[in-house]
């Protein structure tokens, strides 16, 4: 019985692994000066490093998430000179974002697409915001807490690599 179970963990394992892409694209993402951002301020659960960890970390994911997808080989590189969040952070017993239409989220960015050998396929220097969000909004760090940045930056994805299904 050990042996059918084993073999079969084995020929499950081999057809997860041939369904999987082969190698994705890379993306690189380089904070430029992050203590000069507009927004990156630390809250009771977090030192300002420790936030600014946190919030690179979160969109490093989801810039990662986003790249999976373009051609395999290819490298994005991003070089953000500017992030300020959506919402204001208001503290009182507990710490929550405000979520109104004149906090809208924004985001600066230089990019630049190689393909696998390491020429040039595409690049530009981007300044986005998210002006269409909802009108109120309170949610605590951990519900969701980049959703307006990302679909800001989910409908870049989208008008500068309309060849991609994102």
């Amino acid at each position: 019985m050990f042996k059918t179970i084993r073999t079969q963990f084995l020929v499950l394992s081999a057809l997860i692994l041939t369904s999987l892409p082969a190698t994705a694209a890379e993306v690189k993402v380089i904070w430029q000066e992050p203590d000069e951002y507009t927004d990156i301020r630390e809250g009771f659960a977090y030192t300002r490093s420790g936030f600014q960890k946190h919030v690179f970390t979160m969109f490093e994911k989801f810039l990662i998430h986003r790249a999976a997808k373009l051609p395999e080989g290819q490298t994005l590189k991003m070089t953000v000179t500017d992030l300020d969040l959506a919402g204001e952070t208001r503290f009182n017993f507990d710490e929550i974002r405000i979520i109104k239409p004149h906090y809208i989220p924004r985001i600066k960015f230089n990019y630049l697409l190689l393909d696998k050998s390491g020429k040039e396929l595409i690049s530009g220097e981007e300044e986005l915001k998210n002006m269409s969000m909802s009108t109120h909004y309170l949610t605590k760090p951990s519900e969701e807490q980049f959703k307006y940045e990302f679909h800001m930056l989910n409908d870049w994805f989208k008008k500068t690599f309309p060849e991609v299904k994102f």
